[in-house]
């Protein structure tokens, strides 16, 4: 029995939380989250992403009288687009910060493309194999890689997507071999698009089709190498040297003057990477919890995995580090309208508001806004004498600390008591950034009492999920 339940624990932690819902695009049945992913960037996406078969359709093909066919071809095109897109997104353009309102949204997007394309990559064969469900030689060259080479290579790259989604979406990897095994998805897309261009026979027979194809197809082998090679040396990088490392409960700080050119606002963020640690290549993303007008810049991150337990807290005074940004729409809320404002911060998310809250002191803009910081203990509220000066300072600012070891955990029931008789719920806008389950369930309770979607803005930039 103890040895049952010991392997089932070794399995929980190799395995994520309801892992089976990661290869469904869950999002667009959730009502908060689809709100999220509503911009002008998500609509030129879809455009993008049936624009193949809209080309295809115009040509008014034989293969379409065909039913089986036509989704075979149909789930063929998708799947090319699909892939090609996702990559194009990952290229991390300036562009695509204003587009979709934010990296973090467009992320969600990039996130929902790849588990759709799943579905069209694993449709096509099957759609083919009912085709030829009577010939047993052409059903095992859908299955197994023993045909003509391109439709081989076609195999193949089903089988090395459903690995790589599955390493993705089911298990939980340390950040840096998450983002090694995403690299190799380019593979996918080379093998795929050499599938489709040289063995699809309304590809041969429609030159535009085919020109717009191939133009899909290289756009996302470019963004992927561009992405494997040039963006960590012609992207907005930034190379600077750490001032000052400061270490709290389970935070570490780091503090670098910033950089000229580095031109950013209250509650961006930024890539970091340390040419220190030459086995983590990786760029991690971190907030900026200074304010711009400041000469010094800081990133407060949180020690939850191997790179940032055990390489961050190494670090010294002199280091060197490569930054690249910034990015991020967050801030916009605020600096761009005059309503009250409710900022709920759970953790490590305190750290957009720590900049926030001392531009509001800067620049004041005279409207009631409250800060809830949920964190473990007192001990963990590692800048609650920050924020309680920056309190002393404006008398429209309140900042109020929550303790979940003696309180419990921050739910919707509390926020609204402590909010009683400060500010009415409909008039004002949220702020939130933290633990997707706490800013999830917090969304809902919000539009369940009244507040809009527009009006519940959140961060979030769980990337592994």
């Amino acid at each position: 029995m103890v040895f049952l339940k010991s392997r089932k624990n070794r399995a929980n932690k190799i395995l994520k939380k309801k892992w089976i819902s990661g290869f469904f695009p869950v999002e667009l049945f959730d009502g908060i989250k689809r709100q999220q992913i509503f911009s002008i960037g998500s609509l030129i996406i879809l455009l993008l992403l049936i624009s193949p078969i809209i080309v295809w359709l115009s040509y008014d093909p034989e293969s379409i009288k065909n039913p089986i066919i036509a989704l075979a071809k149909f789930n063929a095109f998708m799947a090319i687009s699909t892939l090609s897109i996702n990559f194009f997104l990952s290229t991390r353009l300036k562009l695509f910060d204003k587009m979709f309102k934010g990296l973090d949204r467009m992320y969600r997007i990039h996130k929902i493309i790849g588990r759709i394309s799943l579905f069209f990559i694993i449709l096509h064969p099957i759609f083919l194999m009912i085709s030829n469900s009577q010939n047993l030689d052409i059903l095992l060259t859908y299955v197994v890689p023993i045909g003509s080479f391109e439709i081989a290579i076609g195999v193949i790259s089903v089988y090395i997507f459903l690995i790589l989604l599955s390493l993705t979406v089911a298990i939980n990897l340390p950040y840096h071999w998450w983002h090694n095994s995403h690299k190799i998805f380019g593979i996918v897309l080379l093998f795929a698009g050499f599938h489709a261009i040289f063995s699809g026979s309304d590809i041969s027979s429609y030159p535009a089709l085919r020109f717009w194809v191939i133009f899909l197809w290289v756009l996302g082998i470019v963004s992927w190498l561009y992405m494997l090679l040039f963006y960590k040396l012609i992207g907005p990088k930034f190379e600077v040297k750490i001032e000052k490392v400061d270490h709290f409960e389970d935070v570490t700080e780091l503090i670098f003057k910033k950089p000229r050119g580095f031109d950013y606002q209250p509650g961006q963020y930024l890539f970091i990477r340390f040419p220190r640690f030459e086995g983590y290549k990786e760029l991690f993303p971190f907030s900026i919890s200074t304010e711009p007008i400041q000469k010094n810049m800081r990133i407060s991150v949180k020690r939850s995995g191997d790179f940032t337990s055990k390489q961050i807290p190494e670090l010294n005074k002199g280091d060197k580090a490569i930054i690249m940004g910034p990015y991020g729409k967050f801030g916009d809320s605020y600096l761009q309208n005059d309503m009250d404002m409710l900022w709920i911060a759970g953790g490590i998310g305190i750290t957009p508001f720590l900049s926030l809250a001392k531009h509001e002191s800067n620049y004041p803009s005279n409207r009631k806004i409250i800060l809830i910081w949920a964190t473990k203990d007192k001990c963990t509220a590692f800048h609650d004498r920050e924020l309680a000066a920056e309190m002393k300072k404006n008398k429209n600012f309140e900042y109020i600390s929550w303790f979940s070891s003696n309180k419990g955990r921050l739910n919707i029931n509390e926020v609204e008591k402590i909010i009683k008789n400060r500010m009415q719920l409909k008039n004002i806008k949220i702020l939130m950034c933290g633990p997707p389950p706490m800013v999830y369930s917090l969304s809902r309770g919000f539009h369940k009492m009244g507040v809009t979607y527009h009006n519940i803005v959140f961060e979030d930039f769980n990337m592994l999920d």
